[in-house]
């Protein structure tokens, strides 16, 4: 009897004291007054430690990191802010990004959870390999636009589609393909080179390597849309491939979000960046598309950056191999 006295006095020490100076970093104070970071200890709680570090704030199911990065991952939600807390039952539609929707009903990120399939939308789809980018994914690599913006972005995107298909064959291709973007367009800030847009640089890709094509007088063939298109051969192709006289009309590519989007569709397609995509292998696509930052580039570990944050948005681990050229 003592004993047992003994063990209901200290339990209720430690819900007394879990109540009055709250529990350590990572950790909820349940509703019982007992520490932990399960979903019963944590429901209802948001903890703000790091919550202004996210603007605009993280999508719902999201937290922000101390590093100011939305995701779901441990890093992210120990001791960072949930809004509102995951709710890791009856998997509403969609589970937030990087998590999979089990055939029990609950999101999660183990292989019980994520073989075969996941939970994206209306739709399922395989979790390991996706060949198309969800709206909640989308949102979380271009986290940093306003809600506006980025609807205007996306909208452009699925419209580029039915001018030039994205016929991506594993998830590779999809995170690559959206980590160039952003790298190109700084987070689809910028449609237009920046050093374009200044006159710095304007006329600096005014030469053809694809006679009888020549630039077009007045015209200035500066980085435009989502891999920011640059010389004359190049939106003559791109033109001929989406049906548009881009030689004579360079300056489209920038003002419409469609053809922002289908001109890297384009690109990507037209120069196979699929290929080595398919094989895990970043350092290769960015060889493609600028050999000019290959080598010990302060560029290359800025668009190595994005690439790594695409695959935190898909729930993947940072990439070790192959990352550079």
């Amino acid at each position: 009897m003592i004993l047992f006295a003994l063990v209901v006095l200290t339990n209720k020490l430690i819900a007394q004291n879990c109540q009055q100076i709250g529990c350590q970093f990572g950790f909820c104070c349940s509703k019982w007054g007992y520490c932990g970071n399960t979903p019963l200890h944590c429901a209802g709680q948001i903890n703000e430690t790091f919550a202004t570090l996210c603007q605009p704030p993280c999508a719902p199911g999201l937290c922000c990191s101390r590093w100011g990065f939305c995701g779901n991952t441990p890093l992210h939600c120990m001791g960072g802010v949930t809004s509102p807390p995951i709710d890791y039952g009856r998997c509403p539609p969609p589970c937030p990004p990087g998590l999979c929707c089990s055939k029990l009903g609950y999101c999660g990120n183990t292989p019980a959870h994520c073989d075969n399939q996941t939970e994206s939308g209306n739709e399922t789809e395989s979790s390991n390999n996706s060949t198309s980018i969800t709206r909640e994914r989308f949102d979380c690599i271009y986290d940093q636009l306003d809600p506006a913006t980025r609807d205007k972005r996306w909208q452009g995107y699925q419209e580029a589609l039915t001018m030039m298909p994205f016929e991506a064959q594993n998830q590779n291709e999809v995170m690559m393909f959206f980590a160039h973007v952003s790298h190109e367009t700084d987070g689809l800030k910028t449609y237009e080179e920046y050093c374009g847009q200044s006159g710095a640089c304007a006329n600096d890709y005014q030469g053809s390597w694809c006679p009888p094509v020549q630039a077009e007088p007045g015209k200035q063939y500066y980085g435009r849309g989502w891999f920011q298109l640059s010389w004359p051969c190049n939106y003559k192709g791109a033109g001929d491939g989406l049906g548009i006289d881009l030689l004579k009309n360079p300056e489209q590519v920038a003002q419409s979000d469609k053809l922002a989007a289908a001109t890297a569709l384009w690109f990507w397609n037209a120069n196979n960046m699929g290929a080595p995509a398919r094989e895990g292998n970043f350092g290769s696509t960015t060889q493609i598309i600028n050999r000019i930052e290959c080598g010990s580039s302060s560029k290359q570990d800025t668009r190595v950056g994005h690439y790594q944050k695409v695959r935190q948005c898909f729930g993947l681990p940072p990439a070790t191999d192959n990352l550079k050229c």
